[in-house]
C-alpha cells in the first residue's frame, strides 16, 4: 500500500469532488464554535415526537377527562348578570355656568364619566348593599338560604369566622367550626348573641335541620370581595355603562346587582343635591354680604358729597327743562379774574389823573369819562354829577364872559366856584372814587385767591367721588350676579334629575355562563392534552437516542448515505413490498458510497458505529451484495475480530481468517473464501478470536493487506467493531482511508457518536458519511422513501449482453481490467 493511499483527502478536494458530483461534503467537521448551525423550529419533528408519544398523550388526555369530570363536583358554576346605567352626560351647565347651557336651568354634571366608576366601586355604595342583603353570611348549603333572612350583625362586637349550628329536639348549640362552643339555648330564641348575631329564626324554620354551616365575615371583607367581582364597561365617547356580576345562586347574584345600582343611583342623587343645596347656601351668604357693600358703598358716596355739596365741584348745574349748561364755578371764577383786571386798569388810569391833578395840571371831564368804570359803575355817580357840575359851570362861565368881562361879580363868583369845584369838589369825589374802586379791587382779588384754592382741590374731591361711584358700581355688579345665581342654584335645587339612571335590571339567567360541566371536562382534556404535548416534545429534546436525520447533519456533520427501512410487518405481501424498499435503498446507499469517494483510486471502506447492535454488520453485508449485484468484484472483510460472525451469515469457513492472515500462519489465499450464491462476492473471516487479536491490527500487514486486496477487487468493504469497541475501528478507517457511521434510530446514542467522531477527526480518515438504519418511511423521513409501486417485482427472461456487461464491470474498476 502507498503512503499516497493512506493521505486524507483535503477539504478542498472533499469540496470539489462534491460539487462536481452534485454531493454535499463527505468529511465530519464540527460547525464553527463547537456548536450546530441554528435553524428555524423544525414543525416536522414535533409531529414526529407527537406521534411517537401518543400514548401517553392519549393516557394524559384521558386522565385530564376523568380529572375534569371529579372538577364538576366541586366547581360550582358561576351565572353572569349584567345592569345597564345611563349616564346623563352634558346635560347640566358647562363650566359651572349655569346661564352657558341651553334649555331649562339645570345644575352641572356631578362627576365626569371616569369618577362614576370609582364612586360605583367605593364602599359608599357596597356597605348599604352588604348590610341590607346581609351578604355578609354565606350558608354551606344552598337550601339553608332560608333561614337567614333577617340576620344581623353587631358590628361592636361581631366574631366572624366559619360557625355551626346544631339542632336536637327543641334545643340549638351554636359553636365554631374548630369546635370552640359558643352558646346554647332554645328554639325561637335569639341565636348567637355572644358571637355579636342579632338573629332569631323560628322554631318552625330550624325544625328538621341537623346542622347547618355557615361562614361569618365583616361586612367590610364582604364588600372588598363584592367589589373585585364588579366589572364595569364604559367605551370611550359612549353614555352607557354595563355593569356586571357573578355569582353561583343566579337569583341572589341579580339582587345584589340590582341592589347595587339602586343604590349607586340614590346615592348619586343624594350626593347632588347635596352639592346644589351647598352651593345655593353659600351664593345666599354672599348675596347678603354683597347687598351689605353696596348699602355701605352707597353711605359712603352720600356722605362724601354732603359733605362737598358747598363746595366747587365738576359737576354741571342741571336746571329744570334746560340742557346740560357749564358749571357756574369756573365762569365766576374767570368772570371774577376779568372784573378783578378791569378794576385795576380802570383805578391805575384814575391814579394817573389824580396825580396830574396834584401836580397842578388840569382834570378834564374827557379824560375822566373816558375810564369806562366811571361810565358803568353805578359807585361812580358822585363822581359823574360832580363833572357834570364842572361842566355845566364852564359852560355857563363861557356864556357870561361872552356878555360879561371878567370883573363882572357873577362873573367872579361863576369862576370861584368853577374853581373849588375843579381844584376841592373834583379831586375829593375822584380819590373817593379810587378808594372804593380799590377796595372793591382788593375784595375781589380774595374772591380770587379763595376760589382759586377751592379750584385746586376739585381734582382730588372728583377723583375721591369718582371713586366712591365705581366702588358701588362694582358692587352693585356683584350683588345683581350673586343674586341672579343664587335664584338660578334655589331653582336647580327645586328642579334636581339625577345624573345616571338605570335603563336594564339585572335578571337572573336561566343557565350558568361559566364553569358549566362540558367547557370544565372539555377544558381539562385540552390542558391534559397540551400537557401531554408539551411533556413529548421534551422527552424527545432531552432524549440522547438519534432519531431525526437533522441530528446525523447538523450534529454530527455527516451526509446521509442512505437510509434502510425498518421491516416489521408480519403480511408476506407487505413484506415483499418492504424488500423491495430496502433493496432501492442500498442502491441509493451504494450509488452515494462509489460517488463520495475519490473514483480515480479504489473503493476501501470501513463500515462501523457508535455502539453494538447499530445493524453495522447488516449494512455491511447487504451493501457488499450490492456491489457484487452490479458486478463489482467485491471483498467482504470481516473486521470484527471481537465477535464478527459474517462467515456464518454466508456460509463460509470461520478460518482461517484475518487473524491468521495478520500472525503469519496463513497466505491470503488460504483466508479468501469465494460465496456461492454471489460469484463477486468474495469473504474474509475473521479468524480465531485471540487476547492479542487487537493488537495485530495495528501491524504494517493490516496496511499491505489493505493496499494489495485494493488492486485485486474493485470495491474492499470492512466490517469494523463499534467505535466505542476500543482502537480497533479507529485502525481499520485508518487502513481503508474512508468510513461510514452507521445510526440506528431509537438506539444510537448521539453524544457517545459526537464523542468518537471527535477522536475520528485527529486520524487520517475520511468520513464519507452516514447511514441510518432501522428508520420507519413516515413522519420527518417520508422524503427518503420510494414509491413501491415502481418496484421490479416481476422479471423477464432476457439474453446477457457481453458490452452490458463490460460497462457495469467499467463503473466500480474505474477503466481497470
Amino acid at each position: 500500500m502507498t503512503g499516497q493511499h493512506l493521505q486524507p483527502v483535503s477539504a478542498q478536494e472533499t469540496a470539489l469532488d462534491a460539487a462536481q458530483d452534485g454531493l454535499a461534503p463527505a468529511s465530519w467537521e464540527p460547525a464553527a464554535d463547537g456548536a450546530p448551525p441554528q435553524k428555524g423550529i423544525n414543525i416536522g419533528r414535533y409531529v414526529t415526537a407527537v406521534g411517537r408519544f401518543k400514548w401517553l398523550i392519549v393516557l394524559l388526555g384521558i386522565i385530564g377527562g376523568a380529572g375534569g369530570y371529579a372538577a364538576t363536583k366541586f366547581i360550582p358554576a358561576k351565572y353572569d348578570v349584567q345592569a345597564t346605567i345611563l349616564l346623563e352626560q352634558g346635560t347640566g351647565t358647562k363650566g359651572g355656568d349655569p346661564r352657558a347651557g341651553n334649555g331649562p336651568i339645570q345644575a352641572r354634571e356631578l362627576l365626569a364619566a371616569s369618577g362614576w366608576q370609582d364612586l360605583l366601586r367605593s364602599y359608599t355604595i357596597a356597605d348599604p348593599v352588604v348590610n341590607d342583603l346581609a351578604l355578609f353570611v354565606t350558608p354551606a348549603r344552598a337550601a339553608d338560604s332560608s333561614v337567614f333572612r333577617g340576620f344581623r350583625i353587631n358590628q361592636q362586637g361581631m366574631r366572624p369566622g366559619d360557625y355551626v349550628l346544631s339542632i336536637s329536639g327543641n334545643r340549638y348549640a351554636l359553636a365554631l367550626k374548630s369546635g370552640f362552643e359558643v352558646e346554647k339555648g332554645v328554639l325561637g330564641d335569639s341565636v348567637g348573641r355572644q358571637a355579636g348575631f342579632l338573629w332569631q329564626p323560628s322554631a318552625q324554620a330550624l325544625a328538621g335541620r341537623g346542622e347547618i354551616e355557615f361562614n361569618v365575615q365583616t361586612p367590610r371583607e364582604a364588600s372588598v370581595a363584592l367589589i373585585k367581582n364588579l366589572n364595569m364597561q364604559l367605551k370611550e365617547g359612549s353614555s352607557f355603562l354595563f355593569v356586571n356580576m357573578s355569582g353561583d345562586n343566579p337569583q341572589r347574584a341579580a339582587a345584589t346587582l340590582n341592589a347595587w345600582v339602586e343604590q349607586f343611583v340614590a346615592v348619586a342623587t343624594a350626593y347632588k343635591k347635596k352639592n346644589i343645596a351647598s352651593v345655593a347656601s353659600i351664593l345666599e351668604g354672599q348675596r347678603e354680604y354683597a347687598s351689605l357693600a353696596v348699602t355701605e358703598a352707597e353711605a359712603a358716596l352720600e356722605g362724601f358729597r354732603v359733605r362737598t355739596v358747598t363746595q366747587p365741584s365738576e359737576r354741571p348745574t342741571i336746571q329744570p327743562g334746560l340742557e346740560m349748561t357749564n358749571s357756574p364755578v369756573f365762569e365766576n371764577y374767570f368772570n371774577n379774574k376779568l372784573q378783578a383786571d378791569s378794576y385795576r386798569r380802570d383805578r391805575e388810569a384814575l391814579e394817573k389823573i389824580a396825580a396830574s391833578a396834584r401836580a397842578g395840571g388840569p382834570v378834564t371831564r374827557e379824560a375822566v369819562l373816558s375810564i369806562p368804570a366811571v361810565v358803568t359803575d353805578p359807585a361812580a355817580d358822585n363822581l359823574r354829577r360832580v363833572l357834570q357840575e364842572v361842566s355845566d359851570r364852564d359852560l355857563i362861565m363861557r356864556k357870561l364872559r361872552e356878555t360879561y368881562t371878567d370883573e363882572f361879580q357873577r362873573v367872579k363868583d361863576e369862576q370861584k366856584t368853577l374853581d373849588s369845584l375843579r381844584t376841592i369838589g373834583l379831586p375829593s369825589s375822584l380819590n373817593a372814587y379810587l378808594t372804593q374802586l380799590k377796595q372793591r379791587e382788593d375784595l375781589l382779588n380774595t374772591t380770587i385767591e379763595a376760589s382759586t384754592k377751592d379750584l385746586k382741590d376739585i381734582p382730588v374731591r372728583t377723583i375721591e367721588e369718582q371713586r366712591l361711584k365705581r366702588q358701588l358700581a362694582v358692587a352693585e355688579e356683584l350683588y345683581r350676579n350673586l343674586n341672579l345665581k343664587a335664584a338660578e342654584a334655589k331653582l336647580a335645587d327645586a328642579s334636581t334629575v339625577p345624573d345616571v339612571s338605570i335603563i336594564d335590571p339585572a335578571v337572573a339567567p336561566a343557565k350558568p355562563t361559566r364553569n358549566t360541566a362540558p367547557m370544565i371536562i372539555l377544558g381539562a382534556i385540552g390542558g391534559a392534552l397540551a400537557l401531554g404535548i408539551a411533556l413529548a416534545i421534551l422527552l424527545d429534546q432531552v432524549d440522547r437516542r438519534f432519531r431525526y436525520p437533522e441530528q446525523a447533519t447538523d450534529d454530527l456533520g455527516l451526509f446521509v448515505l442512505g437510509v434502510v427501512p425498518v421491516v416489521e410487518s408480519k403480511r408476506k405481501r407487505k413484506q415483499a413490498e418492504l424488500a423491495a424498499t430496502v433493496v432501492e435503498a442500498f442502491r441509493t446507499i451504494r450509488m452515494n458510497v462509489r460517488y463520495a469517494c475519490d473514483p480515480s483510486r479504489p473503493l476501501t471502506l470501513t463500515i462501523t458505529s457508535p455502539g453494538p447492535n447499530d445493524g453495522k454488520s447488516l449494512i455491511a453485508s447487504n451493501l457488499a451484495l450490492s456491489f457484487a449485484e452490479a458486478g463489482a468484484r467485491t471483498l467482504l472483510i470481516d473486521g470484527d475480530i471481537r465477535r464478527g460472525d459474517l462467515a456464518t451469515t454466508f456460509g463460509t469457513p470461520k478460518r482461517p481468517g484475518l487473524i491468521e492472515y495478520l500472525e503469519g500462519t496463513a497466505l491470503i489465499g488460504e483466508v479468501l473464501q469465494p460465496t456461492a450464491s454471489h460469484p463477486s462476492l468474495t469473504i474474509m473471516p475473521a479468524g480465531t478470536r485471540r487476547r492479542r487479536a487487537p493488537e495485530l491490527l495495528a501491524t504494517p500487514r493490516l496496511n499491505q493487506l489493505i493496499a494489495q486486496m485494493a488492486t485485486e477487487f474493485d470495491v474492499v468493504i470492512v466490517d469494523s467493531p463499534p467505535l466505542g469497541a476500543g482502537f480497533d475501528a479507529y485502525a481499520l478507517a485508518t487502513a481503508t482511508g474512508n468510513m461510514a457511521l452507521v445510526l440506528r434510530a431509537g438506539l444510537t446514542d448521539r453524544k457517545m457518536a459526537q464523542a468518537k467522531m471527535a477522536v475520528v477527526e485527529t486520524l487520517p480518515v475520511r468520513v464519507i458519511g452516514g447511514i441510518l438504519n432501522g428508520i420507519e418511511m413516515k413522519g420527518v423521513y417520508q422524503y427518503y422513501s420510494y414509491y413501491q409501486e415502481y418496484a421490479a417485482t416481476d422479471e423477464e427472461p432476457t439474453p446477457r449482453l457481453a458490452p452490458v456487461a463490460e460497462v457495469q464491470e467499467s463503473e466500480f474498476t474505474g477503466g481497470r481490467k
